[in-house]
């Protein structure tokens, strides 16, 4: 079965915009919890700053309270970068690609995406927020899940696989960029480095705080913290395993599935993997960690750009080119097979007619 340009972009927007969803959820738990028991509360004003949506929100909004806020990221129609509209656009895809996921697949992402859009202003307040978006990851890990049980491992599942793992890695350096955003709008001070409450919500945030501690005993220091993050390739969320499984995708999806790659698009993701190398290697890193992150960011978007001009704009399927592996053939050699029919290629007959045939 050929795989159009269409159906290659919408696993890979589904992919991403499931991703999407789960990781602002994350990111205003922490919020929550950097708030919680504070007498004075915080603002939250730098999750605008963070998203760079400080211009966008001011035209519907007022002020930037954190109703006003919680309510543009989490369930406001007319944002697009919200929880809201980022499970209707993964529904949107996954009905595009209706005819190649399961079932299971697209009745829950029509189910995840009916639960933000219902969801009661109760389930809004500060006080139940952490609870509410608790849920939304949940079911963002239910589509995961289902996805990864039930997708076909052919070069629909790269393209899958690319947009989770770009989505993840951008997000990763918007999570640590949370500080630099409240530095920016004035809810923190200069201590970057010392503040241990901060980066150890971080490592919960991203489900990393347990395999954190695997690797590292004793006190928590912030730049084993970020590093880890950044640098560790066996944690999954780190940014550098995503853009190594990003590289393998791309790879594959040349070598084993034949998809015609540019060069200039291999040589992205290389260069992205040198700029990592080259930060590992700096004693100063963390300091200027904000300058690292932009840097990424400004990466993957090229990226993203790269792929859509190398990928979506043609028949995927239809241009072959030659591949380090042999290609599946066209039937599977597991089907039952009958000698001598049409053109000397064996038509596939059912096993039980066959059985019956011996007997």
């Amino acid at each position: 079965m050929n795989l159009l340009a269409r159906q290659a972009e919408s696993l890979f927007w589904l992919g991403r915009y499931i991703e999407r969803a789960s990781s602002l959820a994350r990111i205003m738990m922490v919020q929550t919890a950097f708030d919680r028991g504070r007498a004075d509360g915080s603002s939250w004003e730098w999750l605008l700053a963070l998203y760079d949506e400080s211009e966008d929100f001011h035209k519907r909004y007022d002020e930037a309270s954190s109703e006003n806020v919680i309510r543009y990221f989490l369930n406001d129609p007319e944002h697009a970068g919200s929880v809201l509209r980022s499970l209707e656009a993964a529904r949107s895809n996954a009905r595009a690609l209706r005819a190649m996921i399961s079932t299971d697949l697209w009745m829950h992402s029509n189910r995840a995406y009916r639960r933000v859009k219902e969801l009661p202003e109760s389930a809004l307040s500060e006080m139940r927020l952490s609870a509410t978006c608790d849920a939304i990851q949940i079911d963002c890990y239910a589509l995961l899940g289902i996805s990864s049980s039930t997708l076909y491992r052919d070069a629909g599942w790269r393209f899958f696989q690319l947009g989770i793992e770009l989505e993840r890695c951008d997000q990763m350096s918007r999570l640590l960029d949370v500080r630099f955003a409240q530095l920016q709008t004035g809810e923190a001070d200069g201590a970057l480095i010392g503040d241990f409450s901060h980066w150890t919500m971080l490592l919960r945030a991203c489900g990393g705080h347990h395999a954190y501690r695997r690797l590292v005993s004793g006190p928590l220091q912030p730049e084993n913290v970020a590093r880890f993050l950044i640098f560790e390739n066996s944690f999954a969320r780190s940014i550098s395993h995503c853009i190594g499984e990003t590289e393998q995708s791309i790879t594959e999806l040349r070598t084993v599935c034949g998809v015609p790659t540019p060069t200039y698009l291999l040589k992205r993701v290389s260069d992205i993997i040198d700029m990592i190398h080259t930060a590992q290697r700096d004693p100063g890193l963390v300091p200027y960690l904000h300058n690292f992150n932009d840097a990424i960011q400004r990466q993957l978007a090229e990226l993203t750009i790269d792929l859509g001009s190398s990928y979506f704009d043609v028949d995927v399927a239809s241009r072959r080119v030659a591949v380090d592996e042999t290609p599946p053939a066209e039937e599977p050699d597991w089907v039952v097979k009958i000698d001598g029919q049409g053109d000397g290629t064996a038509a596939a007959k059912p096993a039980s007619e066959q059985s019956q045939s011996q007997s």
